[in-house]
């Protein structure tokens, strides 16, 4: 059976970024770190709010945005909802 993979993108001074990191932590998932920062412009990932979390191509936690530059991810999901939701 193949890992998933996951993804956290996030923007460098996002207040949310570490929040989420440390829950992905606690609940012991491997995951690649993106940051925004570093993507050239145009790049796909620039178009998410941060934090977000994907796996597997599927957005679990963020929003896709119409423009490049994102914004931030308001409400930080509790660590049993995003661990429910990376097991679906």
């Amino acid at each position: 059976m193949l890992m998933p993979k996951i993804k956290l993108i996030y923007f460098a001074g996002c207040p949310n970024y570490k929040s989420v990191k440390n829950i992905l932590e606690h609940i012991g998932v491997s995951f690649d770190e993106i940051n925004q920062d570093d993507l050239a412009n145009g790049h796909p990932f620039k178009r998410f709010t941060s934090p977000t979390i994907i796996k597997n191509d599927k957005l679990i936690f963020g929003e896709r945005v119409s423009e490049m530059g994102g914004g931030c991810s308001i409400h930080i999901p509790e660590r049993w909802e995003l661990e429910q939701k990376l097991k679906t």
